[in-house]
């Protein structure tokens, strides 16, 4: 594999997780911030707090996804260092370049793709 596209792909890698890192900080926040009451019983309309509850769920949901892609980041990043990044876990073989700059965090070569 070109250095460069290694150097390239690691770079992806690191910018990415800095940006989940800052999303995640920007989202600690409880439901009783978000709504701007000090009580969530208090002088709130059942379907507001319903559409708080589904906006937080969202949240959750989307929080979830982001885990998971800083757990798959990590992995790829640890398999820069282990020097077993650019190889497919299935088979062994070389990943194609292409496919490392369009999906970073890929594991398996195009045949064993997801």
């Amino acid at each position: 594999m070109n250095q460069k596209v290694l150097d390239h792909c690691k770079q992806l890698l690191e910018k990415r997780k800095e940006e989940l890192h800052r999303e995640q900080l920007s989202k600690d926040n409880p439901l009783d911030e978000a709504v701007g009451e000090l009580s969530t019983f208090e002088d709130n309309h059942p379907a507001d707090m319903g559409t708080e509850l589904f906006e937080r769920e969202k949240d959750i949901s989307i929080d979830h996804h982001l885990q998971e892609e800083l757990a798959e980041i990590e992995h790829a990043l640890e398999a820069i260092v282990n020097e077993t990044y650019p190889f497919c876990e299935k088979c062994g073989k070389p990943i194609d370049e292409d496919r490392l700059l369009a999906i970073p965090t890929t594991r398996y070569c195009i045949e064993h793709g997801k």
